[in-house]
């Protein structure tokens, strides 16, 4: 994994840094009018499904969202439509998630954060079966440095993966500099309703 700590800085100042970007960010998100957020994601929605990684994948991994995020029923109901393998994540302990198929949005539950998702009853998906991941964040670089919520869960995933990983991003909260770990991974991709950033390793 590359060494993205940022240069003079120790990995305790990283994560204090990281916790009062949420909490600016966090106001941000609240100020978005709904007129925005519905036609920013309506186009995010239409860049996903533009993607050569998006056409090729058999088996998508995307995370079904919360109220603040960016809406993903439209790309659930899409991946199953195109006739491909659904995984979602499901919590299974503090900082650990498993993915699990689905085979209609209606049979996810509320799990452990109250977020819809599977249950034991569907197909577990092994990392190495997944062939592109559509992953949150609270905001994200041009460069794919991505800030999530600070649980841990993605980024302890989706080093287990080889697929291609996109986040999905508004573009009104893309940050220039996001502070980062060691441990963070980047994106390959960044979608926002503006265009798809591909990311320069």
């Amino acid at each position: 994994m590359d060494k993205m700590i940022l240069k003079g800085k120790t990995e305790g100042t990283a994560g204090e840094r990281k916790r009062e970007l949420r909490k600016k960010l966090k106001k941000r998100r609240s100020t978005l009018t709904e007129e925005y957020k519905k036609d920013a994601d309506s186009r995010i929605f239409r860049h996903i499904i533009s993607l050569p990684e998006y056409r090729d994948a058999e088996t998508v991994f995307c995370y079904v969202s919360t109220e603040e995020e960016i809406n993903t029923r439209p790309v659930l109901e899409r991946i199953l439509f195109d006739g491909k393998r659904l995984g979602v994540p499901r919590c299974i302990g503090k900082g650990i998630m498993e993915v699990r198929m689905a085979t209609h949005p209606d049979q996810l539950k509320p799990g452990m954060y109250g977020i819809p998702e599977p249950d034991e009853s569907c197909a577990l998906i092994c990392p190495e079966e997944i062939d592109l991941a559509l992953v949150p964040c609270l905001s994200c670089g041009r460069d794919g440095r991505r800030l999530g919520y600070g649980g841990g869960y993605y980024d302890r995933y989706l080093i287990q993966t080889t697929c291609g990983k996109i986040a999905l991003c508004r573009e009104k909260m893309l940050e220039e500099e996001i502070p980062v770990r060691e441990w963070d991974l980047r994106m390959d991709k960044v979608v926002t309703e503006r265009c798809i950033y591909n990311v320069k390793r």
